[in-house]
């Protein structure tokens, strides 16, 4: 076991699980091909997820967990090579044009102001 695999085993074997998924851990550890960071965290990852599934109840295991490990860890796998294809690609934003022109009120209250002047109230009598 590289150094990888005695700390993904580290990691499972410390958090609370039944005996017999305790047991079959060093199987799937060994069964992993982590020889760097970014492959641990994948395992990791992956065996958790299975944990839980299984703790949970949504996941029963009907032949072995590292068959279910092995399978799960290679769609992960699979997955994260498709999603640097798709997104390399970088599309620019669309252009935001107001869908109306800026109605600038300031401007148009002055100009009104002199076109709907009130007669000067001391001559209120002349209106």
């Amino acid at each position: 076991m590289n150094e990888y695999q005695v700390m993904l085993f580290d990691f499972m074997n410390s958090l609370p699980l039944a005996d017999n998924l305790k047991n079959e851990l060093h199987k799937v550890v060994l069964a992993t091909k982590v020889q760097n960071a970014h492959d641990f965290i994948k395992a990791k990852n992956v065996l958790f997820k299975i944990v839980m599934d299984i703790k949970e109840g949504t996941l029963t295991v009907a032949s072995t967990l590292r068959a279910v490990f092995v399978e799960a860890y290679n769609k992960a796998v699979e997955r994260s090579d498709v999603k640097p294809n798709k997104s390399s690609t970088i599309e620019e934003p669309p252009v935001k044009e107001r869908p109306m022109p800026f109605y600038n009120w300031l401007n148009e209250r002055d100009s009104r102001s002199e076109i709907c002047s009130r007669p000067n109230l001391e001559n209120w009598l002349e209106w």
